[in-house]
């Protein structure tokens, strides 16, 4: 089988193991009910979810939330390839959203190119996954997704850019959900000892059984990887708008003594275009 090589160096620098930086951004816009920026490099993707809320009669499933997926290209219109990545991002997330939660609802998820070095399948996932994460949509875990290819000469490598999977024997994308664990462990099914469980792959090329068993578990720890960041980007999130409460109330309080230095009915038409005689607003 061919394995990754610790020694081998790509051309961007990396070990065959190593991921590129990931970097995403979450609540970016503010008509959509959850979004999230995507970053692997090169690799930029920009995602919006839109729901659960009520849609058409003849999109309804009364057991299951109906999700739509929306695939829109860096630039021109949608191909067959982009629909296709719409019909395979679609069932992943099937399997992870608590569908049965929400019967005759349905989501929206739109996720839009912004410039693409390789592994957009799983940046596109990832983005999705995040962009779920901040609309607050009940999952069963958390979905991450990650990229391996066969280079000649160097063996398995994970997170390929748009160079290594043109030159690459075959590339596959991988799906994972990871749950469960002790606060600060791994989950179960990340250790190295687990079976690697795939939850959705996509692959092209060819390969032997043993070099795609060898791609899973490759990918399984690129995943990982993948988990780790969205667990230490949660806890920034949430730190920053403890961050941001925290200033509010801080502003708040300053609002409130000046007001009490400036006298209470001053204060109240100032600040509400009251009247100062009477207490009450201005009609």
């Amino acid at each position: 089988a061919l394995m990754a090589a610790p020694s081998e160096v790509r051309a961007d620098g990396r070990r065959p193991a190593m991921m590129r930086q990931l970097t995403t951004e979450r609540g970016l816009l503010t008509r959509a009910d959850g979004s999230a920026r995507w970053e692997q490099d090169g690799s930029v993707v920009l995602a919006a979810v839109y729901g659960p809320r009520t849609i058409q009669a003849r999109k309804e499933n009364t057991e299951h939330l109906a999700i739509e997926v929306n695939y829109r290209p860096a630039s021109g219109m949608q191909t067959s390839m982009e629909r296709e990545s719409e019909m395979v991002l679609r069932r992943t997330l099937e399997q992870v959203v608590l569908t049965s939660l929400h019967p005759r609802l349905g989501i929206t998820v739109v996720v839009q190119i912004v410039s693409a070095d390789g592994s957009l399948e799983a940046c596109v996932a990832n983005a999705a996954c995040a962009a779920l994460i901040d609309a607050g949509v009940p999952m069963r875990g958390v979905l991450c997704t990650a990229s391996c290819a066969i280079m000649p000469g160097i063996g398995l490598v994970a997170d390929p850019t748009a160079d290594e999977e043109r030159a690459a024997t075959a590339v596959a994308t991988m799906s994972y959900c990871f749950r469960g664990g002790k606060a600060g462990e791994a989950p179960p099914m990340a250790l190295p000892e687990a079976e690697a469980e795939v939850l959705q792959t996509t692959s092209n090329g060819s390969m032997s059984e043993e070099d795609f068993l060898g791609l899973a578990v490759l990918g399984r720890d690129a995943a990982f990887s993948v988990f780790e960041f969205f667990k230490a980007s949660a806890k920034r999130f949430h730190a920053s708008k403890e961050v941001d409460i925290e200033g509010m109330a801080r502003a708040a309080k300053e609002a409130a003594a000046r007001s009490k230095e400036l006298g209470q009915g001053a204060g109240f038409r100032r600040t509400f275009g009251g009247s100062a005689a009477s207490n009450k607003p201005v009609a």
